[in-house]
């Protein structure tokens, strides 16, 4: 848990799952996929979150995942099937009708997302009360358009905006009964972060090889099997520079979002560290490797104990606010399902 933290005098995410519970599920999972050849891939993935999510406390209440696994395997057949059409006509006709196929598939990727977070909203419950996202297709459409034009004609100089404008379709269209989401946060702040932060960590690591070459080196030379140790050293030096750019990155800008959000009047709250996150991301790498994968669920419940017990809400009083939820609930539909209920994520 947070130290000194202001988490702490507010309202923080707790999570009481432990790694030897999740690893028994884990295994029978691997274990049940393989056998199935994939097939049991979508009942582990609804056991796995049901796990997670059902730990993962606010206040007194933890939050429930209800999604029928039926569903995601569909939309796991739908993108299988897409895949394999592609590559049967890529294999058994033409270039031309494979090329046809790949078009279309891109073309229905705004809505294969939107309906993504449709379904994993809907089936996520907190209080009694399902989640609900409601950007339309068409929002989506707009956003993949108009942001993949900027993107082309600025040479993605523009990232870090359509990020920010991405982080807020996202957020604001989350509904928890009547109230969404409201993530404010300005694309200053998230070029800042991309431009500025990642640069200055980039240059610091480019100091830190230079001088790291030019004393291993002259070592290498006399050594055997220099070029292997090299090899070697190269290799981990990359994966470790590659962990700690993606922890340094998850810490500053889950900070810039989470800290820019909230909920009727309760703002959100997030003290991630990029050092500490660092760190988690960079052993459990190691810590994977060396144990052949076996002590991945390990380090997975690590990294979600660090990421949800260093984020809550400031002065959210949890009674006062999901009494004023229980008042509107009456007037709040659950949405019926659609042709398109399914889920496409792996």
């Amino acid at each position: 848990m947070a130290n000194n933290s202001q988490i702490l005098q507010n309202a923080p995410f707790e999570f009481r799952g432990n790694a030897l519970d999740f690893f028994k599920i884990w295994f029978v999972n691997l274990v049940l996929t393989i056998i199935t050849l994939g097939i049991y891939g979508a009942w582990a993935k609804v056991r796995n979150n049901q796990y997670i999510y059902g730990n993962t406390f606010l206040g007194n209440h933890s939050f429930e995942y209800t999604a029928n696994p039926i569903k995601i395997f569909i939309g796991r057949l739908v993108v299988l099937g897409v895949y394999a059409a592609f590559f049967i006509a890529y294999a058994l006709t033409s270039f031309k009708i494979a090329g046809v196929i790949f078009i279309l598939f891109m073309l229905l990727i705004p809505l294969l997302i939107r309906q993504a977070l449709v379904f994993r909203a809907k089936y996520t419950r907190f209080h009694g009360l399902n989640f609900r996202y409601k950007a339309t297709v068409g929002d989506f459409y707009i956003f993949f358009i108009l942001h993949g034009f900027l993107n082309i004609i600025t040479i993605s100089i523009i990232f870090p905006f359509t990020y920010n404008r991405f982080k807020k379709l996202l957020i604001n269209n989350t509904y928890y009964g009547d109230s969404s989401l409201s993530f404010q946060g300005g694309a200053e702040k998230f070029f800042f972060v991309c431009y500025i932060k990642m640069l200055l960590l980039s240059l610091l690591f480019s100091v830190i090889i230079g001088i790291t070459t030019a004393i291993v080196i002259p070592f290498l030379k006399i050594t055997p099997f220099a070029d292997v140790f090299l090899a070697i050293i190269i290799y981990f030096a990359v994966i470790t520079f590659s962990l700690v750019f993606q922890g340094s990155f998850d810490a500053w800008i889950g900070r810039v979002i989470y800290n820019d959000t909230s909920i009727k009047e309760y703002r959100m709250l997030n003290e991630w560290s990029a050092p500490k996150l660092s760190w988690i991301y960079m052993s459990n790498f190691f810590v994977i490797v060396f144990s052949l994968g076996l002590l991945y669920p390990w380090t997975n419940i690590r990294t979600i104990k660090y990421k949800l017990e260093n984020m809550g809400f400031e002065n959210l009083n949890l009674d006062v606010f999901t009494g004023q939820i229980e008042q509107n609930r009456s007037a709040i539909g659950e949405e019926a399902a659609d042709f398109f209920d399914f889920d496409i994520g792996f």
